[in-house]
């Protein structure tokens, strides 16, 4: 009797257990977090969660991870299709660093897309017309000052043109599981079919971020080149994210780096990470209102999540 009451006892726990979890799974507290073996874990996880709330963000939609524990802290509409503005640019620059043989070798700045992307009201890395740069030079020229100019010299470095280029975005977004991404182009601009997430981006920045070159580009706010030829003290480059107003201190810890985006349809958007209490955090948000005139918002949301991480810790 003891056997077949002890035996129930364990069905309903596990009954429990499995309701418990698919209740949490429907609401989507943690579709994105590693299965756990425990009705003790889910619990606990949950709570976490539900304890780490944050107010006053203007991105429409975010995600913010714990890289070491691949823990989700917070999330709101992370797998929306929306346009990505210059955080394309990660790609960009990640598939230049990963494919370049030769991360010294020199290509030319194209005066003719200088002026092309000009016309459009693009961004531009600051190198001068027929300049010959390294590609390590060409990296930094797309990711600090979003240069669009230095995104088509790396696309047709690396696959003769921006349109096979893209092509090989896509390649590399399948291979990296990128379900709901779709690249047009190199540089971000608003195109048909292009499009991503946040939490697909969260998964590109993770994986470009263990390329050594990448992660030392992605944590450099500001870059000098070497001498070059029309400008003999080098190129001083820094990132958008020193943009006048900025304010990037946190309470208990330091953002290591990150990538600005903006368009109006895609609003203002950031990619970041931040090292808080010895811990290493990771957050994609677009969709903010303003433009880059106006308060950085997405600069502000960040810091604010960043910094709602130290009070949630000292709990």
């Amino acid at each position: 009797m003891k056997g077949k009451l002890l035996t129930i006892g364990v069905s309903l726990a596990l009954i429990s257990t499995a309701a418990f979890y698919q209740f949490n799974k429907q609401e989507g507290s943690f579709e994105r977090d590693a299965l756990v073996n425990n009705q003790w874990e889910i619990e606990n996880h949950t709570a976490s969660q539900k304890q780490f709330k944050v107010s006053g963000i203007h991105s429409q939609q975010y995600l913010l991870k714990e890289l070491s524990s691949n823990q989700v802290l917070v999330s709101r509409k992370e797998d929306k299709k929306t346009e990505i503005a210059s955080l394309t640019k990660i790609m960009t620059a990640y598939i230049l660093l990963d494919k370049a043989e030769n991360l010294n070798a020199v290509v030319s700045i194209d005066g003719a897309i200088i002026d092309e992307l000009s016309a459009e009201g693009a961004s531009l890395s600051g190198f001068g017309r027929d300049e010959e740069v390294t590609i390590k030079d060409l990296a930094y020229g797309i990711m600090l000052p979003s240069g669009g100019d230095a995104s088509i010299v790396a696309a047709n470095f690396i696959a003769g043109s921006e349109k096979e280029f893209a092509k090989l975005m896509n390649q590399y977004g399948q291979q990296l599981g990128l379900k709901n991404t779709h690249f047009s182009n190199a540089t971000g601009l608003d195109a048909l079919n292009h499009y991503s997430t946040v939490a697909d981006l969260a998964v590109l920045l993770e994986q470009a971020l263990k390329n050594e070159a990448f992660y030392e580009v992605f944590t450099t706010l500001e870059y000098t080149t070497d001498a070059k030829r029309y400008e003999p003290e080098g190129y001083y480059i820094k990132s958008t994210l020193l943009r006048e107003g900025n304010h990037l201190a946190l309470k208990e810890g330091k953002i290591l780096g990150g990538k600005t985006g903006y368009t109006q349809k895609a609003g203002l958007c950031l990619a970041s990470i931040a090292e808080i209490n010895g811990k290493v955090y990771l957050l994609v948000s677009t969709g903010a209102d303003g433009n880059p005139l106006t308060e950085q918002y997405n600069v502000t949301d960040a810091v604010t999540m960043y910094n709602t991480i130290s009070q949630v810790s000292s709990i």
